[in-house]
């Protein structure tokens, strides 16, 4: 869908745009349509996007981005010094338009001292009053939108008009990369080359704790489940979550019924985890279950469908930060059905609904991941026929 403009452009046809996201993985993926729309609207632009370290590979070769600049606010950035450094390395790049979608009071002060021209931001800290010129008023806790309408929303001081869920997120993962994981699914039993291969269900059952996650014991029912019919199960977390993926492995071996085990690296000697292996063995399932977290939008951004759980706080609501999806169908997003009053945070056992989470049963997830597939089965089937009729093969699993 073409963006609409209502307004001039504010600089020429072909304007040093930088985007920027300093925060997590599901939140920079949920910026993503942010660049789709403003490639659409300046097809000749420069767009650099302006991302942390960690979440680099997953943007740096998507559609409509020409460059990554990597924000470092605890390393090179940090400090007075830093602040001079980012300073000098924003005033290079010569932006004449920046739009900032989540806002620190050092980035901002940057922007607005290397007089970047048309400085685009949500105005709802009394920094960002100061800071930006173009700004737009924003109560994100209210959560009247998804996360991703509220970036698209700050395109509007551009002209940029944009309709709810028209524009999907995107990440790119390189062919290396997902070489490297087919090898190692490979070398774990499971061979996508192989056709007579199990569905490969992805179980990401950790989290950062922003929001309320399913029960640990209900993620191994879950996966009892899915073995049961057949599949192979990826157990994935980062290496903070080794402890809980060794404690569902344990619970699993009582019954010996086991999974492909991915803990952040795919060697020991591999380098750092890297979220973009993690999307590159994701991008070779048939679906992924995972909570409210960043894995879950890699998952989504790649055009796999998902199960997912979250809870009925306002703040942490799916209404907010659930998968981004034209047809809410192509997801099985479970919430609790109480009533919640709760704005920001658990009441925990003052509540009487706690813990609700508990209510969203095992099999009640199981019947969402059965849905999905079906439905999954029935398009690929039709892509076969369409193919077969043309002459053509149709692809793999996920589209990158």
């Amino acid at each position: 869908m073409k963006p609409s403009r209502a307004t001039p452009e504010p600089t020429t046809p072909e304007p040093r745009i930088l985007v920027a996201r300093p925060d997590r993985i599901g939140d920079v993926i949920l910026s993503t349509p942010v660049i789709a729309a403003l490639r659409e609207q300046y097809p000749n632009a420069s767009i650099t996007f302006l991302v942390r370290d960690f979440v680099a590979p997953l943007v740096r070769e998507i559609p409509g981005v020409d460059r990554v600049f990597v924000y470092d606010p605890d390393g090179r950035h940090s400090g007075v010094t830093g602040f001079f450094r980012l300073m000098e390395e924003l005033k290079a790049q010569r932006f004449q338009i920046s739009i900032v979608l989540q806002s620190t009071r050092k980035l901002a002060a940057a922007l607005f001292g290397v007089g970047v021209p048309n400085r685009i931001g949500p105005l709802s800290k009394i920094h960002s009053y100061l800071f930006y010129n173009r700004g737009s008023r924003q109560r994100r806790s209210l959560v009247e939108m998804h996360e991703a309408d509220y970036n698209l929303q700050l395109l509007r001081k551009l002209g940029i008009r944009v309709g709810s869920h028209q524009i999907p997120s995107r990440v790119a993962i390189s062919e290396e990369k997902r070489k490297a994981a087919r090898d190692w699914l490979a070398d774990k039993g499971w061979d996508a080359r192989d056709e007579n291969r199990k569905r490969l269900i992805a179980v990401h059952p950790g989290m950062g704790g922003s929001a309320l996650n399913w029960p640990e014991n209900y993620y191994v029912d879950l996966i009892r489940s899915l073995r049961k019919e057949g599949n192979e199960i990826l157990l994935s977390g980062g290496p903070a979550e080794g402890f809980l993926l060794e404690r569902i492995v344990l619970e699993l071996a009582k019954t010996d019924d086991t999974a492909i085990v991915y803990a952040g690296k795919l060697a020991e000697d591999a380098g750092p985890a890297s979220v973009d292996t993690l999307g590159a063995l994701f991008a070779e399932c048939d679906l992924v279950v995972a909570p409210s977290t960043g894995p879950l939008h890699v998952a989504v951004a790649l055009g796999l469908p998902v199960v997912t759980f979250y809870p009925p706080i306002r703040v942490q609501s799916a209404i907010r930060w659930g998968p981004y999806l034209n047809d809410p169908e192509d997801a099985g997003v479970l919430v609790p059905e109480v009533y919640c009053g709760e704005d920001f945070k658990c009441r925990g056992p003052k509540c009487n609904y706690y813990p609700c989470m508990k209510m969203i049963g095992p099999r009640e997830a199981l019947r969402e991941v059965s849905r999905l597939l079906g439905r999954r089965d029935a398009e690929r089937a039709s892509r076969e026929k369409a193919a077969s009729s043309e002459g053509t093969v149709p692809g793999g699993n996920a589209a990158v």
